[in-house]
């Protein structure tokens, strides 16, 4: 009953049929132990019913020897089972571990706007643990336990059958108590896998933004957030502990129950029909081994419910679909085109391109502008393919970029955002991330094309320096510069600068214009597009695109567009007046 087949179950078993044979021989080990388990009771039925009689101390000196090989024997079979069973487990939970992360980083970028990463995080980790719980229960008891149940109640049956059915009955109770709680335990398993998701979710989200929670003062507003989360989770964890409390105390209650009742159904025997003592004892023994794995079979349903309900979660990652990609796996410098291209985003209600067409040759220098909502940002996302258009088709060197495989076309492109995501670690990994097997002379070339080299010398370790998660320890122009520096190491065919030096003050900003400068009279081959708000800082770009609405209406060099008295030339006196009236 309690290894009902389900949809869940199958899941399972589809991971783990590669092991097939480690779980035939896992169960083999089991089962000697389980069989070696129940030779015990039959040594005290001879010392009863034929040593203390007979009253030979080598009979004695003989049994003595053979208990002591017994159990030595078991002893060893008992802790081969144990360990092998623990690395089975470990095994298979590495596997599937490995397997919900490697989904987890291929899932298109629309999956995480529908679920809090923290929550995703915690099918990783926490239904994982979870779910090895559930495979460790059953890999080290259950298999051994279900055997030793059937090899007990033949044993009983061939000493005495109505003692037998006495104990038939007693098991039966404690299923039918067993099988009353178990869907009420499922259930409340799924409420606290969800409840660790959010759980998780809420911390997660509150220390990847501690910068903003400090800033407004917040912590105690966070601190009650998790607070009631955490409330939740523990009401959630005592409700389901009244349920196990209940069935595990109905299930001991049926035992004790039938033991008793056995104990003076057998006492009655030996005066009524001449049982022997021995013989009720190795009963009672072999009932007590019974007992045992039955109410362990029976317990080890809190478990599988826990696990069910945490595998079903990991299985709804597993089977999420990654995004798709193409197979052309070679990505040649070539023209990138927009051909009336039109998105969404999925939370948004409103178009964030409409149809949004432009042309950019190989090795060009492209700046795209307009007013904040425009869209710009929008081309980088499309582009890298972190979304796909709903119309139109975005190619490169003369392919749809759907049909390229998304590694190849990813390591084509080299993105700099407005603001730079860096990894804990030192300065020298935050810029080999881009190209891990770079030599370091690489790693310091990148650095000097960047305007970043003398900075880095600078800071105690030089490029060995740790920066803390998301680079805490730099500043603003800092962290662009390596970032910049990165995607010169990627030596993509492609590289966005999205806002790269917005957020920065004006001596920032002139580091790393010099530093952009530099990369692109050193690269002719790189096709380059320059997202900017600021005008000042495209106006040597090949061509300007001017983007409104989602739509492409100007399109020309900063002098041709000036002169065309548009959009762009609107923007470029506002801009400068903005810039007269906060100069000193």
């Amino acid at each position: 009953m309690l290894l009902k087949p389900s949809n869940t179950l199958s899941r399972l078993w589809v991971i783990l049929r590669p092991r097939v044979w480690q779980i035939t021989g896992l169960s083999l080990l089991l089962t000697l132990s389980a069989a070696l388990a129940q030779i015990s009771p039959q040594f005290v039925r001879l010392v009863i019913d034929v040593l203390i009689p007979r009253g030979e101390a080598r009979l004695f000196l003989l049994l003595g020897a053979g208990m002591l090989l017994f159990y030595l024997l078991s002893a060893l079979v008992s802790y081969a089972s144990m360990y092998l069973s623990y690395a089975f487990t470990q095994a298979v939970v590495s596997d599937i571990r490995l397997r919900a992360y490697s989904r987890l980083l291929k899932l298109p970028l629309t999956r995480f706007t529908t679920e809090r990463s923290g929550s995703l995080v915690s099918r990783v980790v926490s239904d994982v643990n979870a779910l090895e719980t559930m495979i460790q229960s059953g890999a080290s008891r259950l298999l051994g336990q279900l055997f030793s149940i059937v090899v007990v109640l033949i044993i009983l049956f061939s000493m005495d059958w109505q003692l037998a059915l006495l104990s038939i009955i007693m098991v039966a109770l404690m299923v039918v108590v067993t099988g009353v709680y178990q869907g009420p335990l499922r259930n409340a398993a799924r409420k606290i896998r969800r409840r660790v998701g959010e759980l998780t979710a809420t911390a997660t989200e509150a220390i990847a933004n501690i910068g903003v929670v400090k800033t407004f003062a917040n912590e105690d507003f966070e601190l009650g957030r998790f607070q009631n989360e955490n409330d939740n989770y523990v009401q959630l964890n005592l409700d389901r502990r009244k349920q196990v409390g209940w069935m595990e105390g109905l299930v001991g209650l049926s035992a004790e129950l039938g033991l008793g009742s056995l104990l003076l159904y057998g006492g009655w025997l030996i005066v009524q029909r001449g049982l022997t003592v021995g013989e009720l004892s190795a009963f009672l023994l072999y009932l007590n081994n019974l007992i045992r794995p039955v109410m362990s079979v029976m317990f080890f349903n809190n478990s599988l419910q826990a696990g069910i309900a945490a595998l079903e979660r990991v299985s709804d990652l597993l089977e999420d679909e990654p995004e798709n990609e193409g197979d052309l796996l070679a990505v040649k410098p070539g023209v990138l085109s927009f051909d009336n291209v039109k998105f969404r985003y999925p939370e948004s209600e409103t178009a964030a391109l409409s149809g949004l067409s432009f042309r950019v040759l190989a090795g060009q220098t492209v700046a795209l502008v307009g007013p904040s909502g425009a869209g710009k940002s929008t081309v980088a996302n499309l582009l890298s393919r972190l979304y796909d258009p709903a119309e139109g088709m975005i190619s490169l060197a003369g392919h749809n970029i759907r049909d390229y495989r998304l590694q190849s076309l990813r390591k084509a492109i080299a993105v700099v955002p407005q603001d730079p995501t860096l990894f804990s670690g030192s300065v020298r990994d935050n810029i080999r991330y881009a190209k891990p097997e770079a030599e370091a002379a690489e790693v310091e070339q990148a650095a000097r094309l960047a305007n970043a080299h003398n900075f880095i010398l600078e800071l105690p370790q030089g490029y060995e320096t740790e920066i803390g998660e998301r680079g805490v320890k730099l500043s603003g122009g800092q962290k662009q510069r390596i970032a910049i520096a990165r995607a010169i190491l990627k030596e993509a065919s492609v590289l966005i600068l999205d806002e790269a030096t917005s957020s920065l003050d004006a001596e920032s900003e002139a580091v790393i214009q010099d530093a952009l400068e530099g990369l692109f009279s050193s690269r002719h081959e790189v096709t380059t597009i320059i997202i900017a708000h600021r005008l000042s800082t495209v106006q040597k770009a090949d061509r300007i695109f001017v983007i409104d609405r989602g739509r492409l209406i100007e399109a020309g060099t900063h002098q041709e567009l000036l002169a065309t008295g548009g959009l762009y030339r609107t923007l470029y006196n506002l801009q400068v007046g903005e810039e007269a009236i906060s100069a000193p």
